[in-house]
């Protein structure tokens, strides 16, 4: 036996010693069995010995680990689909019996941020993809072919399934060049009214790239407006489009900025409106959408600290918040619109002062669209107060009441002022946007008006026009002028009038225009007028009527725009056969000017015939309950 250590025994000078070997005792046996005095000789350790020795060991112990950790993996091996979510290569054919195209090959990367389910790649990139996971297949199928059951018995649970979201293009329900063609739709009319987007940044490759559930929403939408679309093509992408929405709705990995687009834009042009609109405005509480204002705001007014900022990045963020500040805001009007005219229950509510956001028009990355959506955003904030005000439960004073109409009046009027002057500086004369832009302006300061008005009318209470008193009667012909104003404007004869882009309006803008003249209708038969007016009146309904038909109603099942256009037809009808009546009634030369309207037929059976349902179930819309009914007759039913 080899040892370190060796011992001599004590023995006289003379004598030779003797290195015995010892077994490592100190003293070491033979030496005490001798009893001997033992020498120790210690002998210097290799340094190579020792550096081999750990090495050895260390080795040893990897060599162990790793053999446990083999065998962990042989037991608990599984497939795991959401692994491989980020790098699934799918392959879909262009035509049926031919290979993958370009158009034909996407890759599905990992859902995190947004939903990128359509990035048009080189197919060359692809196959070299696709050869590098070949070499490693054999071994993920012999892993996952007879998976060795586990001793410990997993718990019962419940998994989401994250299957990513294919565009039309890849299902095959549209061509690539179809789709184009539908999102340039989409883009030349309804981004009007749901501005939203940026024209720069919102492309169509850059949103199929993003998106594919924004895309089938723009598609769909722009198959619905668009006349040389058959109506089986757009009923079948709102039927494919109806079962994503439930996808992105129940995923939460699908929750981004581009899904609350698609879900604003699919309330705006849906029969279940405010169901959707309050999925998107979740959503983006959830994603801090409502933060973004403050946010940039506040990166506004660094601007002016300066300071060793790295430009590129302050350019890039800012340029993000200005795009969630836009979906936010068209969420906040839409909301409003929503609360105000469709009886929504409120959900948002703007606690700040709203002409802050004048400030962003100041912004590098400001669009056009940005004046339309920003003076929205005042108006709607003030129509909220109006409506708050007037539609508390406990009635007011009719002094109070006719107080604030006049204040909520002037704040009308400072904010149309106001907004014309912006308009009018920030655009030239030859940009194409401006007429459009302040046409929309007056517009919607008329109606605004005449809501107003109306609801002043309801919170006081007194529906029978016969009852009225001077303040109430004022009022009332407020109403009727601010109509008539509303009426004149949307009907008059120009390439850039309110009606041009009618055909890409969101069903609210066509239900205001019928019940603007529905309204009309109805002050003709409670107020007299004189005969050139109801002449007027009975014209500029048959413009309105040719140009519902002639921008094409919708006919596909999510819009209601069908509905409003025979509810027009239809009130035109009667309104034009009671005037003709009306007219031979007075040939026997009797002043037919001199008294009013409703005297000269059965009111009451003409007055019911005008309340459609439509603006009492689906849209809140005063003023269609008035009636006239005179006061002599209701003492005399009285003391009866």
């Amino acid at each position: 036996m080899d040892s370190e250590e060796a011992c001599s025994m004590a023995a006289p000078s003379w004598m030779k010693r003797i290195p015995v070997k010892c077994d490592g005792k100190r003293p070491c046996t033979r030496c005490e069995k001798l009893k001997k005095q033992c020498t120790f000789f210690k002998t210097p350790k290799d340094p190579v010995m020792e550096r081999l020795k750990v090495v050895e060991s260390e080795v040893h112990r990897l060599q162990e680990q790793l053999n446990d950790t083999r065998e962990l993996l042989r037991l608990h091996s599984q497939p795991d689909p959401e692994r491989f979510t980020g790098a699934e290569v799918s392959y879909h054919d262009a035509l049926p019996g031919q290979g993958p195209s370009r158009d034909s090959i996407s890759i599905s990367p990992p859902l995190q941020a947004v939903d990128q389910t359509a990035v048009i790649i080189n197919p060359g990139a692809i196959v070299r993809g696709t050869q590098r996971e070949a070499s490693l297949q054999p071994q993920s199928q012999a892993a996952n072919a007879d998976p060795p059951r586990s001793t410990k018995r997993k718990r019962a649970g419940f998994d989401i399934r994250n299957k990513p979201i294919s565009d039309f293009i890849i299902n095959g329900f549209i061509t690539i060049d179809q789709a184009v063609g539908l999102f340039n739709t989409f883009f030349q009319g309804c981004d009007r009214y749901i501005p939203i987007f940026d024209p720069k940044y919102d492309s169509f490759d850059s949103v199929r790239c993003r998106s594919s559930v924004l895309l089938n929403a723009i598609c769909a939408v722009g198959s619905l407006v668009e006349g040389n679309s058959s109506p089986q093509l757009s009923d079948q992408l709102h039927f494919e489009l109806k079962k994503w929405i439930n996808v992105v709705i129940q995923n939460a990995r699908l929750s981004c900025l581009e899904s609350v687009q698609a879900l604003l834009v699919i309330a705006c042009y849906s029969s279940d409106r405010s169901l959707i609109l309050s999925f998107a405005i979740r959503m983006a509480l959830d994603l801090g959408l409502d933060d973004a204002f403050e946010d940039i705001i506040q990166q506004l007014a660094m601007h002016d600290v300066g300071g060793g900022l790295d430009i590129r990045n302050v350019v890039e963020t800012e340029n993000i918040l200005m795009r969630k500040c836009r979906v936010w805001f068209g969420l906040l009007v839409l909301e409003h619109i929503f609360s105000v005219d469709g009886g929504k229950p409120p959900g948002i509510q703007m606690t700040g002062n709203a002409r802050h956001c004048r400030k962003l028009l100041t912004h590098p990355s400001a669009t056009v669209l940005d004046l339309r959506l920003f003076s929205q955003v005042e108006l709607n904030v003030i129509r909220v107060y109006i409506n708050e005000t007037l539609g508390v439960k406990e009635p007011l004073d009719r002094s109070d009441i006719s107080a604030f109409v006049h204040e909520a009046k002037l704040d009308l009027d400072l904010w149309f002022d106001d907004w014309q002057r912006i308009i009018e500086n920030t655009l030239t004369e030859e940009d194409n946007e401006r007429p459009s832009l302040l046409a929309a302006l007056r517009v919607q300061k008329c109606w605004s008006e005449m809501m107003l008005y109306c609801k002043a009318l309801r919170s006081m209470g007194v529906e029978n026009v016969a009852a009225m008193s001077a303040v109430e009667h004022n009022i009332l012909l407020m109403a009727k002028a601010s109509a008539r104003r509303h009426l004149g404007l949307i009907t008059i004869e120009a390439e850039d009038s309110y009606l041009a882009k009618l055909k890409y309006a969101m069903d609210f803008v066509w239900a205001k225009c019928a019940f603007c003249f529905l309204l009309l209708l109805k002050f003709s038969r409670l107020l007299p007028e004189p005969k050139e007016e109801r002449q007027e009146l009975l014209d500029q309904g048959n413009r309105l009527l040719d140009e519902f038909m002639n921008r094409g109603s919708n006919s596909n099942t999510a819009s209601n725009s069908n509905v409003y256009l025979q509810i027009l037809r239809l009130s035109i009808e009667k309104y034009g056969r009671t005037l003709y009546e009306n007219e031979i009634g007075g040939v026997d030369g009797t002043d037919q000017d001199a008294v009013p309207f409703w005297e000269l037929f059965d009111a009451q059976t003409e007055l019911h015939s005008f309340v459609p349902e439509q603006f009492v179930m689906d849209w809140d819309f005063p003023g269609l309950n008035l009636f006239y009914f005179p006061t002599a007759w209701q003492d005399f039913f009285g003391d009866l």
